[in-house]
């Protein structure tokens, strides 16, 4: 039986992660990790998801060079990772389930909406361009736009500056733990939607935990 929770009331905008909130991203990058990993002989399994998971590019790299001994350029060696990526996303890609009801009542309610990611903006246009979704964002804030990602607070407060906002107006929806943690280090209100890849985490510090969007009203 399914458990609807309402925005709380004094809500003026939303914030959105995008991997495994709003696309599901999450699953097609851990097949396009092991792919990268084939390419050095290394393994990619779900407890490294699980350690990267809502990290950033600069954490995640730094991780899988040291895990696999890679000796190429940290630059070189994500765009290798964002070239499978986007062979995976070609015709796998999807909405999560929930998400786009949920983003036209979020519209509706003429809250601003926001899209704080770790992920780099050239990944973020590409995915809102083609999927026509990027009328409903107020305001996007990329991974390779900051210098210190989530866990930090720093992604989630420049967008509630561009937004002219305060923690207290705005909720934050995300699916990792580094996510909700970068979430509530802003002092907002934090709705957790863990995937797959984070079964077994502890997300206590989330003020809401759901399991898809679809709860969410």
């Amino acid at each position: 039986m399914k458990h609807f929770v309402n925005f709380p009331a004094n809500t003026k905008a939303v914030l959105f992660d995008m991997d495994g909130v709003i696309f599901n991203t999450e699953d097609l990058a851990h097949d396009a990790f092991v792919k990268l990993g084939l390419e050095f002989g290394g393994t990619f399994e779900e407890t490294d998801h699980k350690a990267i998971l809502g990290s950033t590019q600069s954490y995640w790299s730094h991780y899988l060079m040291e895990k696999w001994s890679v000796s190429m350029g940290e630059g070189e060696f994500r765009a290798l990772f964002w070239k499978l990526l986007e062979e995976q996303t070609k015709n796998k890609i999807a909405f999560m389930p929930g998400f786009f009801d949920c983003i036209e009542n979020i519209h509706a309610k003429s809250f601003k909406i926001a899209l704080v990611t770790s992920s780099p903006r050239f990944e973020v246009e590409s995915l809102l361009k083609r999927f026509n979704i990027h009328h409903f964002f107020d305001e996007i804030v990329a991974g390779d736009e900051i210098s210190r990602g989530k866990p930090d607070p720093s992604p989630y407060l420049l967008a509630m500056k561009r937004l002219s906002l305060s923690p207290g107006d705005c909720v934050v929806i995300e699916d990792s733990l580094s996510g909700v943690r970068s979430g509530k280090a802003a002092v907002c209100f934090v709705i957790a939607v863990p995937t797959s890849h984070a079964d077994g985490l502890n997300y206590e510090e989330a003020d809401v935990v759901l399991k898809s969007l679809e709860e969410l009203t």
